[in-house]
Parts: C-alpha cells; sequence; structure tokens
C-alpha cells in the first residue's frame, strides 16, 4: 500500500507500508519532502519502525534527519513497550549522545501522566533534565 498527502501544505510526506514481506513482518517507512520555496523548512527525514510484538505494542524505530542549512544529519533511534494496558515506556538515543525516555500513565478515560527524562551522554557533567506532564481531556 503506498500513500502520499500533503502535511501542513509546505510538505509532501510519503509512507510506504509492506504488509507481510515475510509471515509476521509489517514493515513502514516514511519521509518527508520540504517545499524549498516556501522557506518554513529546510530538512529532509526518513523514518522506520517496526511493530515487534502487537500484543504488547513494543516496536522500535529509526529516524535520519538531514538539515540543508547546517549540512548535518541525525540518525535517532528508539523504542516502546507498554507494561500493561495503561502505563507505556519509550526511550530513544541519537548519534549525538542525547538518551531520553518517558513513562506514561493513563490514569483516567483521556487523561495522560508523564514523567521524562534526557541525559547528555557524552556531557555528563551537565545536569540532566526532569519532566512531569499531566494532560487533562474531559
Amino acid at each position: 500500500m503506498y500513500a502520499i498527502f500533503l502535511h501542513y501544505v509546505y510538505k509532501l510526506f510519503t509512507t510506504i507500508t509492506v504488509d507481510k514481506p515475510v509471515p509476521g513482518l509489517k514493515a513502514i517507512f516514511g519521509f518527508r519532502v520540504p517545499d524549498q520555496r516556501s522557506g518554513k523548512d529546510n530538512s529532509i527525514n526518513a523514518s522506520y519502525y517496526h511493530i515487534v510484538n502487537p500484543s504488547t505494542n513494543t516496536i522500535i524505530g529509526a529516524e535520519v534527519t538531514h538539515s540543508f542549512s547546517t549540512n548535518v544529519n541525525t540518525i535517532t533511534v528508539g523504542t516502546q513497550h507498554a507494561l500493561d494496558p495503561l502505563t507505556t515506556i519509550k526511550a530513544q538515543m541519537n548519534h549525538a549522545g542525547k538518551a531520553n525516555v518517558l513513562i506514561q500513565h493513563k490514569w483516567h478515560s483521556k487523561s495522560v501522566f508523564t514523567i521524562s527524562g534526557e541525559v547528555d551522554t557524552k556531557s555528563i557533567d551537565k545536569n540532566p533534565k526532569v519532566g512531569l506532564a499531566l494532560a487533562l481531556k474531559p
């Protein structure tokens, strides 16, 4: 299945889904192509994720981004896993050594409590960042 649609008017987003190239495997690859005429975005990215175990919502993924203005490539890999139907843990790390982790818990129908953290593994002397968020929806 192939899908192409316009995203935020100035980006072309393409998703390619390969459903079961081998038994039990579903691969999704997506990339964004910026509209150079708009001047609103000067990067291109490609991402891939793989559903390892649908019952525990275990997913692994990777993203590569190229910035045209700085000529820098960024590579990020990440994973997520549902500890139970209401609690999810996510982690990611990029090529520059920044590691992020978060745990989200749905405590009401659409309300979510999140604890997150970020550390620069190449600059351990810097303080890590910690965040708390509470999203309440009626």
